[in-house]
């Protein structure tokens, strides 16, 4: 301390060091309990972050004051609390489709050599919101805005396939109704067993819909309520025999229409609705 009764620089940034290093010790005793699944002890929880029970209790009674964990009294163990279940929501509520999905499709890209798409169903219709191209052998020329007929894409069948029943057997008699060029209502019976298949193994293979010449896989995009939001696809042009092989486009959008859906606060695969 300097003569005058000041800090010193140097006491100031032990004192901040010290203040960071309980923040860290902090966060990391609220994660824990976070991914304990329940509630949890205080010698159970300084076991398992490696710090010694004082300094944790220490811990879980100021995160308790502020309301990031709370304590049952009748066990006298810790749960998450009200505040951090707001951060938490705070997060989800920022996290948006249009940020979490470019990175990913690039990345599918550049790794495979594959055009990546993400769309999301209006009426009849897919929209693609984002397309990315592979600018070489396997170039796939769709522009964001296209729209094309939900029951002609593979990326159309995977967000029929999340309706119900009765509501996809309206869409599929309203194209009847429109005469959309591109499906013949002869093929409804077709749509409804490929879309109960999509159901069984979470995505869609289509092979010369909409877009002669490609082969296309799609699989769903959920959000944090576990509601299906958009589809990934991603595809190929089908003479090209050199390209990544069927097996392996299946392996690419499942995981890149995983990690957004993760972005977006969605648990592990949720069960699809239907009879």
């Amino acid at each position: 301390m300097a003569a005058d009764g000041s800090k010193t620089r140097k006491e100031e940034g032990g004192a901040e060091s010290g203040g960071s290093q309980v923040m860290t010790k902090g966060l990391r005793v609220l994660s824990h309990v976070a991914h304990c699944g329940g509630e949890i002890g205080v010698r159970e929880l300084a076991r398992d972050v490696g710090l010694p029970v004082a300094v944790v209790h220490r811990l879980v009674s100021s995160l308790s004051e502020l309301n990031y964990l709370e304590k049952n009294p009748e066990s006298g163990k810790y749960r998450i609390g009200y505040e951090a279940f707001e951060v938490g929501r705070t997060y989800l509520r920022s996290a948006r489709i249009e940020t979490c999905a470019p990175p990913v499709l690039r990345n599918v890209v550049d790794a495979h050599r594959l055009n990546a798409f993400l769309g999301v169903m209006r009426d009849l219709s897919v929209i693609y919101l984002i397309t990315i191209q592979d600018y070489g052998h396997y170039d796939i020329r769709i522009a964001p805005g296209s729209e094309v007929p939900l029951a002609t894409t593979a990326m159309g069948k995977v967000l029929l396939a999340d309706l119900a029943d009765d509501e996809i057997l309206e869409k599929l008699g309203q194209y009847a109704e429109k005469r959309f060029s591109a499906f013949d209502i002869s093929r409804r019976d077709t749509v409804i067993e490929e879309i109960v298949q999509i159901r069984q193994q979470g995505y869609a293979v289509s092979e010369d819909g909409s877009f002669r010449g490609t082969v296309s896989v799609a699989a769903p995009v959920y959000n944090f309520t576990g509601r299906v939001i958009a589809a990934v696809s991603v595809g190929r042009p089908t003479q090209i025999s050199s390209g990544p092989t069927v097996e392996s486009m299946i392996e690419c959008a499942v995981e890149a229409a995983g990690r957004i859906s993760a972005c977006l606060g969605a648990q592990i695969a949720n069960q699809r609705r239907g009879g």
